[in-house]
């Protein structure tokens, strides 16, 4: 299959992408429910019915076997393989998926645990080279977000358009970013139900402690989230209500009781996305500078001063995040700034209850919630040295409808929902969050965009809250990477 790729052609991808995932209930810790239970019945007898996709039944893939290569992360890795079942109930429905998926179409898979976000770069190098070797390594990469344009313009992945067996407008493929991933007729890479817990589990929240709420009378904040009144003012408000001296020192540090705890890098770029801030708009399918200046300093306004006048305003900033989770584990910060994956992990064990809201929208005049995916979301694609796509393209295929039944449903219903939720009103929260995930190119085309979806974090990191000045420093080195997007962009539509 002749590869033709010069430009970015996921930049409109993830400029509208939303969530990755879509959901079903559960009734136990195995079988979906509702409108899939004859599917759950068939899945655990085993029969022919348990596969939704439209792969034929007489697929024989002759044994070969599949490695996926994945970032090394913990979420990234189990949301592709897992060596045994473990009692977990997550962890079993993967291994379940992926043991199913081998006897159904005769093959092996693996995965190959590249290296976590901190030397993923290396990795990126690794798989350049390997592809233009020609090694056939990996028969599918799992690529991370932020990094994925660096491979789709050096033509390391096929063109998925018309490659037989993948159905982009089944369920288990996310519809905005399939339309958006289209670009001069040609799609490199989808987002479906095997990423999610890089899309979903990755997605940024707000944990908040129920028991200092009621400590302190703090006004109802699923309320306000259903009315669509939690806002960063508010949160402000309730983060200055929290702060206490604890050992009475007169200073303010990790012995002591906070209303906000966050990394503030994190933090600067997903309430940007929360914020509903876009600087990159399309003009006739290409890429245009549009700085949102009004929004951005209206978001500075908040974000400034809880990182540099935290003793006022009740927030404690932790630059890597190596102390906050166990300053709010403790039950020492009324609110954390975290990933939903936290519910199964560093929060799990809290002594007091929480519950988890979306991240709070700039004001009431905001239309909806946005919860960010940001950048850490996992993007499927099949290198361009594989030999055999279209088998590569069956096991997506046939991946991620399982997944749509047998893996995501048991994330958000029963370990989302169920096990790690503390109260009803988390168990609603959660639907908010799962339908207003977001992601969003200006992080994942970071490089080709000019940086500008970092533009809160490095205003913070250079101690500046003048947005407009900002804006006027940086706006010609912007528009020149814009540029040379669209003359690479107008090559790619004139081959």
């Amino acid at each position: 299959m002749k590869q033709h790729w010069r430009s970015c052609a996921m930049l409109l991808a993830l400029l509208c992408a939303a969530s990755a995932v879509t959901s079903c209930g559960v009734n136990s810790d195995s079988a979906p429910t509702g409108t899939d239970t004859e599917a759950a019945s068939a899945a655990e007898s085993g029969t022919e019915a348990r596969w939704h996709d439209a792969l034929p039944s007489e697929l024989d893939l002759g044994g070969q076997t599949f490695v996926i290569h994945s970032r090394g992360d913990e979420g990234p890795n189990l949301e592709i393989d897992t060596e045994k079942e473990d009692g977990e109930v997550l962890n079993d429905a993967i291994f379940q998926r992926n043991r199913g998926l081998e006897e159904r179409l005769n093959m092996k898979l693996e995965v190959y645990p590249g290296s976590s976000w901190e030397n993923y770069g290396q990795d990126i190098t690794q798989i350049r080279a390997s592809i233009a070797a020609g090694d056939n390594a990996w028969q599918m990469i799992s690529v991370w977000g932020l990094y994925s344009s660096q491979l789709v313009l050096d033509n390391c992945f096929y063109d998925l358009t018309d490659m037989p067996y993948l159905d982009p407008g089944a369920p288990w493929w996310n519809q905005s970013a399939v339309q958006a991933l289209t670009l001069a007729d040609k799609r490199f890479l989808m987002v479906g139900d095997t990423s999610v817990l890089s899309t979903l589990g990755g997605s940024f929240v707000l944990f908040v402690n129920d028991t200092m709420c009621q400590r302190y009378d703090i006004d109802d904040i699923h309320q306000l989230v259903r009315e669509g009144k939690w806002t960063l003012p508010k949160m402000t408000e309730y983060s200055k209500m929290a702060m206490s001296d604890l050992d009475g020192s007169g200073s303010m540090d990790e012995n002591d009781q906070f209303g906000l705890l966050f990394a503030p890098y994190n933090t600067a770029d997903s309430l940007y996305t929360a914020a509903d801030i876009h600087q990159i708009t399309l003009s006739d399918g290409m890429p245009v500078y549009t700085p949102a200046v009004e929004r951005m300093t209206k978001l500075m306004e908040t974000l400034y001063p809880l990182c540099f006048e935290g003793t006022m305003y009740g927030s404690y900033m932790d630059l890597y995040g190596t102390s906050m989770n166990s300053i709010f584990t403790s039950g020492q910060g009324l609110m954390i700034v975290s990933t939903l994956s936290g519910a199964r992990g560093a929060y799990r064990d809290m002594e007091d209850n929480y519950t988890i809201v979306p991240l709070p929208k700039l004001d009431e005049a905001q239309e909806n919630y946005l919860t960010p995916a940001y950048n850490g979301a996992c993007l499927m694609g099949i290198p361009a040295d594989n030999p055999d796509p279209e088998a590569a393209a069956a096991v997506m295929e046939a991946m991620a409808a399982a997944s749509h039944y047998e893996v995501t449903p048991i994330y958000f219903k029963t370990c989302l929902q169920e096990k790690y939720a503390r109260s009803e009103e988390t168990v609603e929260m959660l639907e908010i969050i799962r339908d207003t995930q977001y992601v969003d190119a200006e992080f994942l085309w970071i490089d080709a965009l000019g940086g500008v979806g970092y533009t809160m974090r490095n205003m913070i990191a250079q101690n500046t809250k003048d947005v407009a000045s900002w804006v006027a420093k940086n706006e010609k080195s912007v528009e020149n990477s814009i540029e040379n997007m669209v003359s690479a962009l107008e090559q790619l539509q004139n081959e």
